[in-house]
């Protein structure tokens, strides 16, 4: 079990992820949101954002990749919450970071910080995982 092996203040492996454009598409047809600030650029221009930005959520469901060495450890997701704090250009790398804030008896809390080229901190929040009985 991984608890055993870490303790609060150590960070995980960072992880860079590239978002294309046919992931956002593709994010798009799941979710049903076809917003067009996230597919025409002219759209997102006239919303005030430079170019066209994923959606929040697929951000977030992208920077949870970074607990996926725990799942493969007997842990499961209690909880995720995350603040946005700037949007996501479609076509950027997002860099994922996070930190063990926290080890009780049967749970692990994770802070992360999502950063992208054009913005430091886009997003960051919290991963609760628990440990499988």
């Amino acid at each position: 079990m991984l608890t055993d092996s870490i303790k609060a203040g150590d960070t995980l492996e960072p992880l860079h992820i590239e978002v294309t454009e046919q992931l956002v598409r593709k994010y798009g047809e799941v979710s049903g949101d076809f917003n067009p600030i996230h597919f025409e650029d002219k759209a997102a221009k006239e919303k005030g954002f430079p170019a066209k930005i994923i959606h929040g959520m697929l951000s977030m469901a992208i920077a949870s990749n970074i607990v996926e060495p725990y799942l493969q450890e007997g842990y499961w997701v209690k909880s995720y919450e995350m603040k946005f704090k700037a949007p996501v250009l479609v076509g950027e790398t997002i860099s994922i970071e996070g930190a063990i804030a926290a080890i009780e008896k049967e749970a692990v809390t994770i802070n992360i910080i999502v950063s992208s080229s054009t913005y430091p901190q886009v997003a960051k929040g919290k991963i609760v995982l628990h440990v499988y009985k």
